[in-house]
């Protein structure tokens, strides 16, 4: 494979693994941190299993109601979703694990860049797949603590194929790894049919930078360039 093509996919920043009904959870996860919030009581504030479990089954629930509705304009859905996965994933952690070794050498203004642009990103690729989605396609299936971290909980869950509610269809494991955070919960990282999003972004992100020299700037440069472009926007008929 040429470097040029190489690099093109690994800016995508996304693999193959990444599916329609996985890339749902990703995303839902973001959206109904925030939407739930404001609204209703959090039954899910206490350090606990069961309080892990009820936060991800509502948020998952309010993202569909929210982010599946195409009469709501698609500029208002953008902007929520932002507001949203700025307030309900831990985009800090997860920025300087993505970036690794890279973060620390990043300046400020670099690392505020790369978050904004790494929001965007997610945005573009996976705001357009929650077309179809309905409320049974989001089931949460177990929880109990991370086998490799047990300070966090893993909330597993199945996604549905768009309007696949009588069971049938093929389906996608996702597992959330949530931590607690001041009385609520953020997550981490997310993990879809096997697949860690932090470390498949880490792994692609770090081989973009690697062959932009060790530039964070030339990174971040490109980036914004491919999302003009719409280049992370989804292949529906393929996803």
């Amino acid at each position: 494979m040429r470097a040029s093509t190489m690099r093109e996919r690994v800016m995508m920043g996304m693999t193959k693994g990444w599916t329609r009904r996985a890339a749902l959870a990703v995303l839902a996860t973001g959206a109904m941190l925030g939407l739930l919030l404001p609204t209703a009581p959090h039954a899910a504030a206490k350090d606990s299993s069961d309080g892990a479990a009820q936060f991800i089954e509502s948020l998952g629930q309010q993202a569909i109601n929210e982010l599946s509705d195409d009469g709501v304009p698609a500029s208002e859905r953008k902007q929520a979703f932002l507001d949203l996965l700025e307030r309900g994933f831990a985009l800090d952690a997860i920025s300087r694990f993505v970036l690794g070794r890279y973060w620390r050498v990043a300046s400020e203004q670099q690392q505020d860049k790369f978050q904004d642009v790494f929001k965007r990103i997610m945005a573009q690729r996976f705001l357009p797949l929650f077309r179809g989605y309905e409320r049974d396609d989001f089931v949460v299936s177990g929880v109990g603590p991370d086998p490799t971290q047990p300070s966090l909980y893993a909330v597993r869950t199945m996604i549905s194929r768009p309007n696949q509610t009588n069971g049938e269809g093929p389906k996608a494991e996702v597992i959330w790894r949530v931590r607690p955070r001041d009385g609520d919960y953020e997550i981490v990282d997310v993990k879809a049919e096997g697949v860690s999003m932090a470390i498949t972004l880490r792994s692609e992100y770090n081989a973009a930078i690697q062959q932009a020299g060790g530039n964070v700037g030339d990174l971040i440069a490109k980036l914004e360039t491919n999302l003009a472009k719409g280049a992370y926007a989804p292949d529906i008929a393929g996803n």
